[in-house]
């Protein structure tokens, strides 16, 4: 039998771990979670709302940003208290600690000098590090499995060490120090100006800051830097100007920064094929694709639209797509992907958690699908591909309305929306409206005034409307189908000349389609073939209508 070895003081660098397994986990209010004893250490850090933990018959309160260490053999039940539900990152670990001295090797279990809730005053990286480690261990990749090992490792490290831990008021000192960096990068601060304002000493403030970010405090400048950098590029300012906006006086030296880090020079950046790229808004992945490149992650159509038409000429890259729903953004998800830059909307302002990912550019919106896709292919180098769309759209467009004209009469479009919680007509101020109206020359149904976004109506005001056409869009919900049901089983409805001739058509995803440009191509394609117009040099050649 091998001797028995003693018991060594904790040491984080010679732990090993035979298993990991996180999740991320919610419980309503009011619901409580059951006593349970476990068989596996577990850390578990609250995301969201405020709770209370019993640990071995002891209440502890749980808020947003605790942290709790709890050990193999302990008694652990739990409920919400917030009016919303309690929102949690827990990692089930196994593990051992490797003793190693001149008489004895081998393994024993690590000595915590801690457990239960513990107290995290200085480490702002701990939160990051727990998503880290929990967006490596979702995937079977060796690799990525054994980086969610060393985050844990590193996590332990950093929360029960107290000689690794910030007393909270120089933590504070901390954060005011890295809130002005991020805030005054473009000018020129030096390691003392920052001491002094941390309230320590040189060498204290560099082992300090290394400690919080593990950057010396000059790489972190660099970083942040490199990070707006990038933002103005994509806003299309010359390279003089943005090395000028982020501290950088000589632009070729700010060129050779940059480089260093990126591996490319500032002007060829957004230009690089390779650049990953997220966009956080619905239609910015057709823009990216119609330009010939494909985004690393994009929202999701499924949870918007009750019928989703998977565009051909664009299915074939869907497959390289992280798809992300829009409703509640995945941030560890969004995080494990690794974007280099980030585009979103107006529309959606998601918050400041995208700019601690990745550099975020935020689009203003437009339903002018032309004069965006042209911006875009400036900034990405891809102006012949804009051309080239822009040109067969434009020939379409006008064989359309050329057809259109032989009629005696302009026929009357309605796009009728069908929500849990209201109908809607869409006038000519959006999308949808500015391909109908004012692309393609339809005329919108009578009493819609120009220039109307939209307008909600009840059952009773329908027939005022009265369009030669109805394309009719209903969200997917279950609500939504009831509230079609009772739209298609009124007399209203019932009344209308476009239901009577049987010219309703299905526009599930109309909507969300006409805000890209291939969606827009297929769109014209699609009311082309349901009104009508018959010419083959008008139908879209990947529309298989």
């Amino acid at each position: 039998m091998s001797p028995d070895i003693p018991p060594a003081a904790f040491r984080p660098e010679r732990l090993f771990f035979s298993g990991v397994h996180s999740y991320t986990c919610s419980n309503a209010e009011g619901n409580l979670l059951p006593r349970r004893v476990l068989h596996h250490y577990a850390l578990c850090y609250i995301t969201e709302g405020k709770g209370q933990i019993t640990l071995n018959a002891v209440p502890l309160t749980a808020n947003k940003g605790d942290f709790f260490l709890v050990l193999p053999g302990s008694a652990v039940e739990g409920k919400a208290l917030s009016t919303g539900a309690v929102r949690y990152i827990v990692i089930f670990f196994s593990c051992m600690q490797l003793s190693n001295n001149r008489r004895h090797q081998g393994l024993h279990p690590p000595r915590f000098q801690v457990s239960g809730k513990l107290e995290v005053y200085g480490h702002p990286r701990a939160a990051e590090i727990i998503r880290q480690a929990t967006a490596f261990q979702r995937t079977r990749d060796l690799e990525d499995i054994m980086r969610a090992k060393y985050r844990l490792q590193q996590l332990l490290a950093m929360l029960i060490q107290p000689h690794d831990r910030l007393l909270p008021g120089k933590a504070a000192g901390m954060d005011i120090v890295l809130d002005y960096m991020k805030k005054n990068y473009s000018k020129q601060l030096t390691v003392a100006q920052l001491a002094q304002m941390a309230g320590l000493s040189t060498n204290h403030f560099i082992r300090a800051f290394r400690q919080l970010t593990d950057k010396t405090p000059m790489a972190y400048l660099l970083q942040e830097r490199i990070r707006r950098a990038k933002q103005l590029l994509f806003s299309s300012e010359r390279v003089k100007q943005v090395a000028k906006e982020v501290g950088y006086r000589d632009e070729h030296y700010f060129s050779r920064v940059f480089k260093k880090s990126e591996g490319v020079a500032p002007a060829s950046y957004l230009k690089n094929r390779h650049i990953r790229i997220a966009v956080l808004y619905y239609g910015l992945d057709d823009y990216l694709m119609t330009l010939g490149l494909t985004p690393v992650a994009a929202l999701s159509y499924r949870e918007r639209v009750s019928r989703n038409v998977a565009l051909p000429k664009l299915n074939s890259q869907e497959q390289e797509i992280v798809r992300l729903s829009g409703s509640r953004l995945n941030y560890e998800k969004l995080a494990y992907i690794r974007p280099d830059l980030i585009i979103g909307s107006d529309r959606l302002l998601p918050g400041e958690v995208p700019e601690s990912i990745a550099p975020t550019v935020v689009l203003p919106h437009t339903d002018h699908v032309e004069q965006q896709l042209f911006r875009l292919a400036r900034i990405l180098g891809r102006e012949q591909q804009a051309e080239d769309w822009v040109n067969s759209y434009t020939e379409q467009k006008h064989i359309f309305r050329l057809r259109l004209g032989e009629r005696d009469e302009l026929p009357a479009v309605s796009f009728i929306r069908v929500s849990s919680e209201f109908y809607r007509l869409y006038g000519t101020s959006n999308q949808t409206g500015t391909l109908l109206y004012r692309e393609l020359g339809l005329r919108p149904p009578h009493s819609l005034l120009e220039q109307t976004w939209a307008v909600d109506f009840e059952l009773s005001e329908l027939p005022r409307y009265n369009p030669d056409y109805i394309f009719l869009a209903v969200d997917a919900t279950p609500e939504s189908r009831q509230r079609l049901d009772t739209l298609l089983s009124s007399p209203e409805w019932c009344s209308l000349e476009a239901v009577k001739q049987g010219r309703v058509f299905n526009a599930g995803d109309l909507l969300f389609r006409t805000l890209g440009p291939a969606g827009r191509m297929w769109a014209m394609s699609y009311i082309a073939s349901r009104i009508g117009i018959r010419d083959d040099r008008i139908i879209h050649p990947n529309t298989g209508l």
